[in-house]
């Protein structure tokens, strides 16, 4: 196991964080052997008795080694001994106390099940009174205290800016408002902030929150700011290569997966799905599909590549791939949308209108009401705008008949409706006159007069109507 991370897991928990740990590899190294006693035999305290003991001993005069001591047993969920490692730091006059205050605060703060935060704001409050330039007190106090009283939060994070003029306030607020999965109050934090404070995971984090909340040339943009300052970052690059990929900015998206895939950290499925879809919209279509597939093989889970596939094979002009896909993509992902099922019916719908030969044009105008029937019993709510888009599949194979049921169910789904909004009145108008001239086709003037009267009650202005009824 990775020995700094599992140092870190404490910390990790509160997602805080964790530079007071990386301050000497000298005492990290020095608790491998207690880190594996541990993991060895995790309920045998005489296991590692004398290992902490030799290591207490080493470290006796140096409060950070001993207070990384006590982050082992937190890791653990050992409060009985990561409190008296904790005690034993605030206890001895010859040291400061702060990270032994701040030990104690992190205690409070996972014991702590209902979320009051007096303890532990309590303790790094001390934390920072013993030594007001421990940045991780400040940071935690505000962490801890955000349910409490969030204005009170930020303004502790004030009092450090007093002692460290750089300190990026807006940064950490944002950070805040993450941690509670407030995106979009983050974002506004974010903006805030003087970008020339900002630490590479910050812009990072600023990228991503920008992302979350579908401001993709925002993203970018922040993106763009962030490797100006740290130009090798691949996890910034990361970012702008998704947001620049959502905005359609191809070129740019390629400019940042080149920064990303030359990092030396793990790429997982979404890189390469993303630069797959990068890849495509720059027209680079078979590096794009060997991408598309890498994600895949690397995540079979995740079948979201598939539609960038299908789209891929669409514009190379390969109808019937990107179909097959598709029906491959709705028949394993049972999380399936609307508008997934729409796509494979607008593929059927394109295949329909660029066949030459009429059978194959017919069958898959067929495929494509079927499809709609299907996405009728599963997306009910939205059956009106299903049924409009099945009939025009239905004009287009000539079937006026077909065009006028489905008009008949369309104006039923809306009749029953206790208010009316406008999509609704829409849909009545187009249906209500299209069943007026279908009947006024077929001789029945009657019926054709009451449709077009029923046009001029959602719409009065309708001159088509009017003009049928010699208005």
């Amino acid at each position: 196991m990775n020995t700094k991370k599992y140092i870190l897991a404490g910390a990790l928990m509160l997602s805080l964080s964790t530079s007071t740990f990386a301050q000497s590899t000298d005492y990290i190294n020095a608790l491998n052997p207690i880190i594996n006693a541990i993991e060895t035999a995790p309920n045998d305290a005489k296991a590692i008795k004398d290992l902490v003991k030799n290591y207490q001993k080493v470290y006796k005069k140096d409060e950070k080694a001993l207070v990384a001591l006590g982050n082992v047993f937190l890791a653990h969920r050992d409060y009985t001994e990561a409190t008296n490692i904790a005690n034993l730091v605030v206890n001895n006059k010859k040291m400061n106390g702060s990270e032994g205050y701040l030990l104690l605060g992190d205690i409070a703060a996972l014991q702590d099940s209902i979320g009051n935060a007096g303890g532990a704001a309590t303790h790094y409050q001390m934390a920072i009174n013993l030594d007001p330039h421990n940045i991780q007190a400040y940071e935690r106090y505000a962490k801890v205290y955000r349910h409490i009283n969030s204005d009170l939060a930020v303004q502790k994070l004030e009092e450090l800016r007093k002692v460290k003029p750089d300190y990026p306030v807006e940064a950490t607020a944002a950070e805040i408002m993450l941690g509670d999965g407030k995106y979009t109050e983050a974002l506004s934090w974010y903006e805030k902030a003087n970008t020339a404070h900002l630490t590479e995971d910050n812009f990072y984090k600023y990228s991503y929150t920008a992302y979350i909340c579908q401001k993709y040339d925002k993203a970018v943009q922040v993106a763009k700011l962030g490797l100006q300052k740290f130009p090798s970052s691949e996890y910034i690059a990361r970012v702008g290569m998704m947001g620049a990929t959502e905005a359609k900015q191809y070129t740019d998206a390629l400019n940042y997966a080149k920064i990303m895939f030359d990092g030396k950290g793990k790429k997982v499925a979404n890189d390469y799905a993303v630069y797959g879809k990068a890849l495509a919209g720059n027209n680079q279509y078979d590096a794009a599909l060997q991408n598309l597939n890498k994600a895949l093989e690397l995540d079979p889970n995740n079948l979201e590549p598939l539609k960038t596939i299908a789209d891929v094979y669409t514009a190379q002009g390969n109808s019937d791939q990107a179909l097959e896909v598709l029906q491959t993509y709705l028949t394993k992902n049972k999380k399936a949308n609307s508008n997934d099922w729409a796509k494979l019916a607008q593929a059927y719908m394109e295949k329909a209108e660029k066949a030459t030969d009429t059978t194959v044009k017919y069958a898959a105008l067929d495929k494509a009401i079927e499809v709609y029937d299907q996405m009728v019993a599963k997306f009910p709510s939205i059956s009106d705008w299903i049924w409009l888009n099945q009939a025009s599949a239905a004009q287009m194979k000539n079937d006026p008949d077909k065009v006028a049921d489905i008009y008949m169910k369309v104006a039923a789904f809306e009749e029953a409706k206790p208010t009316l909004t406008a999509d609704a009145k829409s849909y009545l108008e187009q249906v209500y006159y299209g069943l007026g001239y279908y009947h006024s086709k077929k001789g029945n003037k009657a019926t054709a007069d009451e449709y077009f009267k029923k046009v001029l009650g959602v719409n009065p202005n309708h001159e088509h109507a009017k003009k049928a009824l010699g208005l």
